[in-house]
């Protein structure tokens, strides 16, 4: 016999990661010295190959920079492309990217522009497809034993922005720099849609009308709906942040900011069914193929949040008396494992603090570089696959003792959880030759924990009513050691 209707399930998997250098320059008259730098890239697969995924993206870069007139913010982008080689991977492999700037670095500054060099970090994600035969019914011939599967597929993956307007306004006319923070709070799937929410933390320092520098901050919630076709209520919602953002807008009553964040990922449910992985022929022999279903069974999705602290050494001789601002930070690295039973996220944390040094009589500024190693309260084994996305939300940077800057970052994690599914699904049954009759025999099976009846059945190679008929006592499933007979009649010979 042979089966043709299947159920589909599928799931996402890292099929690459990459890292690209992406150059630019931006045009900066006057600058002598570049104090901070922010970057964000976004990224898509432009074309898939045999073993092989095209990339294009493009890297968008703020710097702030010292000139003789004080500080200014510079702002530039550039394309990029590049390839990345997956196995597995075909013509119609249905595949995503997701890209993180990892470091920037001051090439060069003169002649009325400044060079920067960008690391960034491209991970490729491919969407599998398992297909599993269903249970066939059971017939004369032939006793099938079926077992529940549960995988998680892939009801759709999405895209979209949060958006948040300050509810205030601030006395600036020109944005000098700005740090935007972003936490996510809770998702939910929904009909064709995904909910998301969290909150934007901005910082950041402006030009005032008469010509001087003023701080301006501000926390401000946001709740967004994002078109996600496929979704269904009940689904678990993995979240990945890409670049944020803020952009003022300068009216009679001040400047109003508006907080943006790039937010992707895919929402998943369970599919359940029957699949068949035995059978037995009480009568006759039998020939049985077999194939590997291998998926996952998303457990969860749980947003974290922890945090990063640490200390910044500054340059021989410098001491931070009063901290201007904070730029770019972000997260440089990020991997998660589990150990003891739980799940273990580390990483590191990287941004610019430009500080005022009263003694020296100028503004200058230090990387900081904060890592981290969080065991979270989510539960996994060793065994489980893991992924997991984050942002930072609110920097805090503070003088310590003389020559130091003490740094705390929040952290906004996301981690999906999956069990790993391996099954031996039989995919065909043959039917052979007749078994030779067995007369006059007494049989005695002494059952397992939980014995069900089709398993009684096939220890004994008789069909499950020649059970249930000469043993009516037993209640399935049985207990270990429980006794099973069969009594089979003696032919008379010609």
């Amino acid at each position: 016999m042979d089966f043709t209707e299947t159920v589909s399930a599928g799931y996402i998997r890292q099929a690459a990661k990459i890292q690209t250098i992406v150059q630019l320059s931006v045009r900066c008259e006057g600058a002598e010295r570049v104090l901070a730098v922010s970057a964000g890239a976004n990224v898509r697969v432009s074309e898939t190959l045999n073993g092989e995924v095209r990339l294009s993206g493009r890297e968008a870069l703020e710097a702030v920079v010292m000139t003789e007139d004080g500080m200014r913010r510079v702002s530039g982008w550039a394309e990029f492309s590049d390839r990345a080689e997956a196995e597995g991977i075909t013509p119609t492999s249905r595949t995503t990217a997701y890209c993180r700037v990892l470091d920037t670095d001051v090439v060069s500054v003169g002649g009325g522009n400044a060079t920067f060099a960008s690391v960034v970090e491209i991970t490729v994600y491919e969407e599998r497809t398992c297909m599993i035969p269903p249970a066939p019914a059971s017939d004369d011939e032939v006793f099938t034993g079926s077992e529940s599967v549960t995988l998680s597929c892939v009801q759709t993956s999405f895209s979209g922005r949060a958006e948040a307007v300050s509810r205030e306004r601030f006395n600036i006319t020109e944005v000098v720099c700005a740090f935007t923070g972003v936490v996510i709070n809770g998702t939910e799937a929904a009909l064709d849609a995904v909910y998301v929410n969290g909150e934007f933390t901005v910082d950041g320092i402006g030009k005032t009308r008469d010509g001087g520098i003023a701080p301006f901050s501000f926390e401000v919630p946001f709740s967004t709906e994002i078109a996600a076709e496929g979704a269904r209520r009940g689904g678990c919602v993995f979240v990945r942040t890409g670049g944020a953002s803020v952009i003022g807008e300068l009216t009679d009553e001040g400047m109003s900011f508006t907080a943006i964040v790039e937010i992707c990922g895919e929402v998943y449910a369970e599919t359940e069914t029957q699949c068949v992985t035995d059978a037995f022929g009480p009568d006759r022999e039998i020939t049985m193929t077999s194939a590997c279903v291998e998926g996952l069974k998303v457990t969860g999705a749980h947003c974290v949040k922890d945090k990063a602290e640490g200390t910044v050494t500054l340059p021989s001789g410098d001491n931070a008396d009063k901290i201007t601002a904070i730029v770019g930070f972000g997260l440089t690295s990020l991997t998660v494992y589990a150990e003891g039973g739980k799940v273990v996220a580390e990483g590191a944390v990287s941004g610019y603090v430009i500080y005022a040094d009263a003694e020296a009589g100028r503004r200058s500024s230090c990387l900081a570089e904060i890592p981290f190693r969080i065991v979270t309260d989510v539960e996994a084994d060793e065994n489980c696959e893991l992924d997991i996305s984050g942002s930072v939300g609110r920097v805090a940077a503070r003088s310590a003792r003389a020559g130091e800057i003490a740094v705390r970052c929040e952290l906004s994690l996301c981690i999906l959880t999956a069990d790993r599914v391996h099954k031996d699904v039989v995919t065909s049954i043959t039917c052979g030759e007749a078994k030779p009759d067995r007369t006059g025999v007494i049989s005695m099976h002494s059952a397992s924990e939980g014995e069900t009846l089709w398993e009684s059945a096939k220890a004994l190679s008789v069909r499950p009513e020649t059970v249930m008929s000469q043993n009516p006592s037993l209640v399935y499933p049985l207990k270990k050691g429980e006794k099973v007979f069969v009594f089979r009649e003696k032919k008379a010979e010609a």
